[in-house]
């Protein structure tokens, strides 16, 4: 079983037989929709959000198919996944790598930002120090070119840039908490007349397998990420490398507009008439912003104690599918069970494997 069997068979155990196979390819793809978001965050897959945002369909469909042919998972006629007993010895089985540090969710699209940032500075400040000015720059993406030109302006002694930012790396590194080689990350830079070596290279050269090596890069980043914003003073050219607009983080454009509108005292209908959205779509926008603004006050759309009710049949049934627990409180609306729904996956933190 490649390594990725084991994501997938561990995200198929997670959607429960809920969902369809097709959720965790969008979450693992990083689709920005309310969907998507809100299945990571439900399912506690949120590690997984935007971990491979360039995998195939068919690649997808064939590793799948891999899980179905050792009798790991059964599929129905609705691609819903249930994953059967020797698919759970399996998991139980695989002394596997499991990234515990990752959190697609919150920073899958910095992390990428980061590291193309990261990259790119130490090319631009090892060639400085070389007094070399022509050179291929190792990240082609100009938003990222000019990021790392405007930065440097700001720089006020760029002579002790490249001290200082060693300095960060190495003490970010050797305080990381979680035993990883740093190579992982180090060998990837590129400086003066030295590229550093591709994703697959350095799998190569680390004897690790070239989808394990995908995600404990992630799983790395991710870690210091965090590291970065709890310590902020302290890795401050690291800190100016992680930040990222509100508009580049992994929430969808149309439900920042709407929270926008609900900030500013409209109701749902009204947001609806005004966007000249469907109600059902401004409902999905709330389950999304409940489910990625932590204590958000939802008195106003269903008494504390209906949501406690809501809460215990979940627990009862041992299911968060909407048609059940319905049968179960038939005076609740659907979008009331969906945040009785959001509100329970909200109190869930980064999974860990079982």
């Amino acid at each position: 079983m490649t390594y990725l069997h084991f994501i997938l068979l561990y995200c198929f155990r997670q959607l429960n037989g809920e969902r369809s196979i097709y959720s965790a390819f969008h979450i693992l793809n990083g689709k920005k929709s309310s969907q998507s978001i809100q299945d990571s965050h439900l399912f506690e897959l949120q590690p997984f959000f935007l971990s491979l945002p360039s995998l195939s369909r068919d690649y997808f469909d064939n590793k799948v198919k891999g899980l179905e042919e050792r009798q790991f998972i059964e599929l129905n006629d609705d691609s819903k996944a249930k994953v059967t007993v020797k698919g759970e010895e399996e998991l139980q089985r695989q002394a596997v790598f499991f990234p515990s540090k990752m959190n697609g969710l919150v920073y899958g699209d910095r992390s990428i930002l980061f590291w193309k940032r990261l990259n790119l500075l130490v090319q631009v400040i090892s060639n400085m120090n070389q007094k070399k000015v022509s050179y291929y720059p190792v990240q082609r993406s100009r938003n990222v070119q000019e990021w790392i030109k405007s930065f440097l302006k700001g720089v006020p002694d760029r002579e002790l840039l490249g001290a200082d930012l060693f300095a960060e790396i190495h003490e970010l590194l050797s305080a990381h908490d979680e035993v990883e080689d740093p190579s992982i990350l180090v060998y990837r830079l590129t400086g003066f007349q030295d590229y550093g070596l591709t994703e697959v290279q350095t799998a190569d050269k680390l004897n690790l397998p070239g989808e394990e090596y995908r995600f404990r890069f992630l799983n790395l980043i991710h870690g210091l990420l965090s590291k970065i914003d709890h310590q902020k003073e302290k890795y401050p050219i690291l800190f100016s490398l992680s930040t990222v607009s509100s508009q580049q983080r992994n929430l969808t454009l149309s439900t920042s507009k709407t929270y926008d509108l609900y900030k500013q005292g409209y109701e749902i209908e009204d947001i609806s008439r005004i966007r000249k959205l469907k109600v059902n779509t401004v409902e999905d926008h709330f389950i999304e912003i409940i489910l990625t603004h932590d204590g958000f006050d939802t008195d106003c759309f269903i008494p504390h104690d209906e949501l406690m009710k809501a809460a215990s049949v979940m627990k009862e049934l041992g299911t968060r599918r909407l048609k059940p627990i319905k049968e179960r409180l038939p005076h609740l609306t659907y979008f009331q069970i969906r945040i009785a729904i959001a509100k329970a996956g909200e109190k869930n933190g980064s999974p860990q494997r079982a």
